[in-house]
């Protein structure tokens, strides 16, 4: 569904621009996206309003704790439509190591926050165990019993590196599409999935090859990196086994694991290439040889 032109004419005159300054951008899964004039962006929902309403309550409580993402210039509930300042960048199109760790520190300002600090619309994201869905998919077929058995072993290894559920503020879709880069800087955008939650799943949407430097950025030592290494395999088995259960292509969203099976290709893709420490010794061969 479009939006009417004369919605789009009211809300640029509320903001002193024309309707001819009104262009549209590559639209979200949950929004429409323009350029009001040179530096405003709009952001009119497709269906239901409820993440519009999150982002505009979250994004004040981000940028106090020192999270670089655009500023809200107004939000109208009734209408309803965000707007937020216009930041100059473009998607992160490669790893960039010295952009990556900048992400890692940003990431740790954000995860301070905690469900003491009341933000409305934010819900509590209930984590789930992905051993029962591994029995499933033997149950109905779609794995064998020999290979259920060896992936809830290993499974099974990694269960004791998840810590007591202190759930923090998570931005919850963090991919290169939103992610801007600027002459080294970076801006994260798009706060609708925003939750509170596990802090580890916030590292679960980056290909795994752009982690190293956002680990680096994130953790005050070395010596967490195995525990934390862990704890995102542990959710990107969990979320590669839901796309398998559920394979249903998802053509409106761009980030690069929509496709169904592009997070288990990226997962082998990155453990069939030598993976350094300390994921090596987190895979089931390297553990079977130190017993």
């Amino acid at each position: 569904m479009t939006v009417d032109p004369r919605v789009l004419a009211l809300i640029a005159a509320r903001h002193g621009r024309s309707l001819g300054e009104v262009e549209p951008l590559p639209p979200g899964a949950a929004n429409h996206c323009y350029r009001l004039g040179p530096d405003l962006v709009l952001r009119i929902p497709r269906a239901d309003p409820a993440e519009l309403r999150k982002e505009a309550a979250v994004i004040p409580v981000a940028r106090a704790a020192g999270v670089r993402t655009p500023e809200v210039r107004s939000y109208d509930p009734d209408l309803p439509y965000l707007v937020l300042e216009h930041v100059p960048g473009a998607e992160l199109a490669a790893p960039d190591p010295v952009v990556l760790t900048e992400l890692g520190r940003q990431l740790a300002r954000l995860h301070r926050l905690t469900p003491a600090t009341a933000i409305p619309g934010v819900p509590t994201d209930t984590e789930s165990d992905p051993r029962p869905l591994v029995d499933h998919l033997a149950t109905t077929g779609l794995l064998d019993r020999t290979s259920a058995a060896w992936l809830t072993d290993w499974l099974n290894h990694l269960a004791p590196y998840r810590p007591a559920s202190n759930p923090v503020l998570v931005h919850g879709d963090v991919h290169p599409q939103n992610l801007l880069t600027h002459n080294g800087s970076l801006t994260l955008i798009d706060w609708g999935d925003a939750a509170w939650a596990d802090p580890a799943t916030d590292f679960v949407k980056l290909p795994l090859d752009h982690l190293h430097p956002v680990l680096t950025g994130y953790l005050p030592t070395p010596a967490d990196r195995e525990a934390w290494t862990a704890r995102i395999l542990w959710h990107n088995l969990s979320w590669t086994l839901g796309r398998l259960r559920n394979p249903r292509p998802r053509p409106d969203e761009r980030h690069w694991s929509a496709p169904p099976y592009a997070r288990l290709l990226d997962l082998l893709r990155f453990l069939a290439q030598d993976p350094p420490e300390p994921w090596r010794s987190l895979l089931p061969n390297s553990r079977a040889g130190k017993h």
